[in-house]
């Protein structure tokens, strides 16, 4: 296992009521971090979550997955319903990370909770 010198461990829950992509991490400035894991669980048995990870070089955090300032880290990461998925990425020469959610339009409310470990 690595040897990191520091790891922070955050966790939130997330509830929509539509169906439109919307932020379910906030912009996180990375640029002194080597690695982040995540782990997303969809609380809604039988309906779809597409999760979308996205990176930032810029000084700042700019606007999350606006197409002229983030990109997309990897592939859509669909979460089944009452399932998870794990993610881990290096963050070597990002500057900030962040996450998107969209809800599958089969329901009126979405609920999703998830994990972020930081490790430097």
């Amino acid at each position: 296992m690595a040897n990191f010198k520091s790891a922070i461990l955050t966790t939130g829950s997330f509830t929509e009521t539509g169906t439109s992509a919307t932020e379910l991490i906030a912009p996180v400035d990375v640029s002194n971090e080597d690695r982040l894991s995540f782990q997303f669980f969809n609380t809604n048995s039988g309906n779809d979550d597409i999760v979308q990870v996205y990176g930032r070089l810029g000084a700042t955090s700019g606007t999350l997955a606006a197409t002229d300032e983030w990109t997309q880290i990897g592939d859509d990461i669909t979460v089944t319903g009452a399932s998870s998925s794990l993610k881990s990425i290096a963050t070597t020469g990002l500057n900030w990370c962040g996450v998107m959610i969209n809800p599958s339009a089969t329901h009126a409310v979405s609920g999703a909770t998830w994990a972020m470990l930081r490790q430097a």
